[in-house]
């Protein structure tokens, strides 16, 4: 028997740790496993690597991805997609493990209608697998947002400004939602309730009149600037004109999110997940999708989990 894996898209916090504990459950069920480099672009290209634990334990607490990441628009042609199972047949690869997001799922899915044998896990920090209630790298960018707030508010508090901080989440808002409330921020924007700049401008001036030093407002990337809407440089200016507040900014994180040493909770759920791995290649549990539900260890059948409807958020947004 023998696995390979490979790490597809955006890179999450804890992909390591899966990577590390499926190299380890391998190696002790007498399977053999390869690594491949840089996603499916690594795959079609066969940059295969050996395995090897000791070498992959020294990045146990490192937010990048050792064996590298990457988008493969490429992937998307059916002549690759064939040409990628044809790939796994060469190198004798019994099944494919492949840790990513929606992407990366569908590439998976792709390359089991072409026989090859696969295994998903959810590694993106958006935490918008539908398969999923958690998704690898989550708990980590989450708390990369909470410190980068806490500064933020430090830094506008001092000021008495306002704050238009700009996160990731594309299509599902978790990481605006959590880090607001966890920072007692004044509103979060998603694409469910886009705000315009007199609405800032009137929760801003409650706020300050309530005695509020550094209004915080956070919200998910891909709205502002897009769809005939303000980018949100020109919603801040028009907010500092309304209220007359000299500090009013705009803030994007970008790819500080994606960085940073991995929190406890996600070294041990991914960890947790890339074990259950192993059990399923053992059980013959294949084309399968891993996740997480209800702290519970679940498997989604991989056509099933690249069909299910998007994630609907469980929260009340926090507004004025």
């Amino acid at each position: 028997m023998k696995i390979a894996i490979l790490a597809s898209g955006g890179n999450s916090q804890a992909m390591n740790n899966t990577i590390i504990t499926i190299v380890d459950q391998a190696i002790k069920n007498k399977i053999k496993v390869e690594l491949i480099r840089d996603g499916y672009k690594g795959l079609i290209n066969e940059w295969f690597i050996p395995a090897d634990p000791v070498f992959l334990d020294n990045f146990v607490n490192r937010g990048n991805v050792v064996i590298g990441s990457a988008r493969c628009l490429e992937f998307l042609k059916p002549e690759v997609q064939a040409k990628a199972a044809k790939i796994l047949k060469q190198h004798k690869i019994d099944v494919l493990i492949v840790i990513g997001g929606d992407g990366s799922y569908n590439g998976a899915y792709k390359l089991s209608l072409l026989g090859a044998k696969v295994i998903t896990l959810p590694g993106t920090i958006d935490n918008d697998i539908a398969s999923t209630e958690y998704s690898i790298g989550f708990d980590t960018s989450l708390n990369q947002i909470v410190n980068s707030l806490d500064a933020l508010k430090d830094s506008f508090g001092s000021h008495d400004g306002i704050c238009f901080c700009e996160v990731m989440g594309r299509h599902y808002s978790d990481l605006a939602i959590r880090s607001c409330i966890a920072n007692h921020c004044q509103a979060v924007v998603t694409i469910d309730n886009v705000k315009t700049a007199a609405q800032f401008a009137k929760i801003a001036q409650q706020a300050m009149a309530n005695g509020v030093r550094g209004v915080m407002f956070i919200v998910t990337e891909n709205i502002y600037g897009k769809n005939g809407l303000p980018s949100l440089e020109q919603i801040a200016k028009e907010v500092e004109t309304i209220t007359g507040n000299g500090m009013c900014r705009a803030v994007v994180l970008a790819h500080i999110q994606r960085g940073g040493t991995t929190v406890a909770s996600d070294r041990f759920k991914s960890s947790l997940m890339g074990a259950y791995a192993i059990t399923c290649v053992k059980n013959n549990q294949l084309n399968v999708a891993i996740g997480l539900k209800h702290d519970a260890l679940i498997t989604t059948p991989i056509d099933k989990a690249v069909t299910m409807p998007r994630k609907k958020h469980n929260f009340y947004f926090l507004e004025e």
